[in-house]
């Protein structure tokens, strides 16, 4: 397989099972975070919101009593093929305006695992 260094991911990935909650402009939505990076996450959903979407986005990292409140912007969106699902649907969330505090707490759940 063929390493493309823009399709090299800047920050390290961790496999997470998260109840995010986030909205955008007019939607509300509850899904769970698959995996979590120091820049971002992704949220396998059957209704990926369009790139360049702008979120904003709550959740808590397990064994923490802290909200992330934070606002993201969806970098990709995976649609699965056909009506037989197969492949994963979902969206990439970059994280933006992430406070000190919460990449800290990002950081440590990260480097954690």
């Amino acid at each position: 397989m063929e390493s493309n260094p823009s399709e090299r991911r800047k920050h390290q990935r961790v496999p997470a099972r998260i109840l995010i909650k986030y909205r955008s402009a007019d939607q509300f939505f509850t899904d769970y975070i698959q995996n979590i990076s120091r820049g971002g996450i992704f949220v396998p959903t059957h209704d990926p919101l369009p790139e360049d979407t702008r979120l904003e986005i709550a959740f808590a990292l397990p064994e923490c009593d802290r909200l992330i409140i934070t606002q993201g912007t969806v970098v990709h969106s995976i649609h699965s093929e056909g009506n037989n699902n197969v492949g994963l649907s979902g969206m990439g969330i970059q994280f933006r305006a992430l406070s000190e505090a919460d990449q800290q707490l990002i950081d440590t759940y990260v480097s954690s695992l």
